[in-house]
C-alpha cells in the first residue's frame, strides 16, 4: 500500500512530480495478466491515494478501512480566526473527528525541522492541536507503535468517537 501511494503521490506545492499514475499502474497489472496475486494487486491500486504523505498514513488508512470505519478526508486543510492552522492527516468531519499520524522523524531529523529544535517543534504542535481542538474536533495521534498493534489504533480511534462496521 505505502509504495502504491508514493508511486502517485502528487507532492504538495509541486514539488516533486509523481512518479506514475493509477492510469499507468492499471495498465501495467492488465499487461502483465494473469500472474499470482492479481486480485490483490487489483485492490492495491483502486484503494491508492494520492493525498498520502508517509509510509506510516498509508497503512494507517488501510487499518481504519479494514476496521471498518469511514473513509476519512485526508490532507483537510482547517483555519481559525488567526488564519491557517494546516492540514490533518485524517479528518472526519461529520463526526468532529481529526486524526494525526506522526512519526518520530518529524522531531528528530533535523533536516524535518526547519531549523527548529526538538522542544519547538513539540510546542508547536501543542498550540496547532489547542487551535484544532478550538474549532470542537476531538483529536487523536498514533504512531508506529499503534500502528503495528491494529488493536491499539482501533482502540484509539474508537475512543475518539468513530463508529466501526467491522465484524472482526
Amino acid at each position: 500500500m505505502a509504495a502504491a501511494d508514493a508511486a502517485i503521490r502528487i507532492h504538495r506545492f509541486g514539488s516533486q512530480t509523481p512518479l506514475t499514475t493509477k492510469n499507468e499502474l492499471f495498465a501495467v497489472w492488465e499487461r502483465m495478466l494473469p500472474f499470482r496475486g492479481h486480485a490483490r494487486a487489483r485492490e492495491v491500486i483502486e484503494f491508492a491515494d494520492t493525498r498520502a504523505e508517509s509510509p506510516l498514513e498509508s497503512v494507517s488508512r488501510l487499518l481504519i478501512h479494514q476496521a471498518g470505519f469511514p473513509p476519512p478526508t485526508l490532507q483537510l486543510a482547517l483555519s481559525d480566526v488567526d488564519g491557517l492552522i494546516g492540514e490533518v492527516d485524517f479528518a472526519w468531519p461529520e463526526l468532529g473527528v481529526v486524526g494525526e499520524a506522526d512519526g518520530e522523524l518529524k522531531y528528530l531529523d533535523a533536516a524535518l525541522r526547519s531549523g527548529r529544535s526538538a522542544e519547538q517543534v513539540v510546542i508547536d504542535e501543542k498550540y496547532r492541536e489547542d487551535r484544532i481542538r478550538a474549532l470542537g474536533y476531538r483529536v487523536v495521534r498514533w504512531g508506529w507503535r499503534e500502528t503495528m498493534r491494529p488493536r491499539l489504533l482501533v482502540a484509539r480511534l474508537s475512543a475518539a468517537g468513530l463508529p466501526s462496521h467491522s465484524k472482526r
